[in-house]
């Protein structure tokens, strides 16, 4: 007994003895650094949870949403509010941008239902006095979303310097755009609305003014694509139109981006 007793007390001790003390096993915490999002390979790099439905349609108030932050006065005279993880990676492309003697302001951001509303309707007014409806939304269609459609609803996407292609033809916008092309990918910003007639792409004429951080936006687009039906966009004027086989508002607006992006989107159904 007294034998069996030792061995048992022996070998507790053993174990003891090589168990590792608690302050030198590595801790590594699951999460994802923003540093390290592949700015090629969007899909892989970040994996949300299920978005909720009126976050993708901007009916929610992202001024309390404690994932939006206003936007630094220094790029922006207006109060504008984008996501945490969006200002985190402008502000390394603004300071970059800076250094190389550009100068990068958000003139818009964030958009909820109701300020897309306004803008959308705004148009249709003033177009709705000279064209048929349908041609009305045509029109303001060009360049304007409708409302529940827009990107700008989710905090990913800003509008930068000028809201004229022609600022960025020449000039101090021409040196912004070609930086733009050059450098804003390394921070994961993309231009979505690219040239039409070069891409074939649908939807919104050129803006290239508009530009996305596509790590996240790119998760929302194929969340919004699986989950949004044309009956979830009404409540504003023209909204009847959303569905009308020479709109398809999803599939040739929401969807109608840089095919580049596009063919990301649907490799990941």
């Amino acid at each position: 007994m007294k034998k069996f007793i030792w061995w048992v007390l022996s070998f507790c001790f053993f174990c003891c003895n090589n168990e590792k003390p608690i302050e030198n096993i590595e801790h590594k915490e699951n999460t994802i650094s923003l540093n390290n999002i592949p700015d090629s390979a969007f899909s892989n790099s970040l994996h949300f949870q299920e978005v909720d439905k009126n976050i993708l349609l901007g009916k929610f108030d992202y001024k309390e949403d404690t994932n939006f932050s206003i936007v630094n006065p220094k790029y922006s005279s207006k109060t504008i509010y984008l996501r945490k993880e969006v200002l985190i990676k402008f502000d390394e492309m603004y300071n970059a941008a800076h250094k190389d003697g550009i100068k990068l302001t958000v003139i818009s951001g964030t958009r909820s239902f109701y300020h897309q509303k306004s803008i959308w309707e705004r148009k249709w007014d003033k177009n709705i006095k000279n064209m048929d409806s349908l041609s009305t939304v045509k029109e303001i269609l060009k360049y304007s979303s409708m409302p529940s459609t827009s990107r700008h609803h989710w905090g990913t996407d800003i509008d930068l310097n000028d809201l004229e292609n022609s600022y960025f033809e020449s000039g101090e916008g021409k040196k912004v755009f070609e930086w733009l092309i050059e450098h804003a990918h390394k921070y994961g910003f993309h231009m979505t609305y690219d040239n039409q007639d070069e891409s074939k792409r649908t939807g919104y004429k050129m803006e290239k003014w508009h530009w996305s951080y596509m790590p996240i936006a790119e998760q929302y687009l194929k969340q919004y694509k699986e989950t949004i039906k044309c009956e979830d966009i009404s409540s504003f004027k023209g909204s009847q139109f959303a569905c009308h086989e020479e709109i398809n508002v999803i599939k040739n607006f929401v969807m109608g981006i840089n095919n580049d992006y596009k063919k990301i989107i649907n490799a990941t159904k």
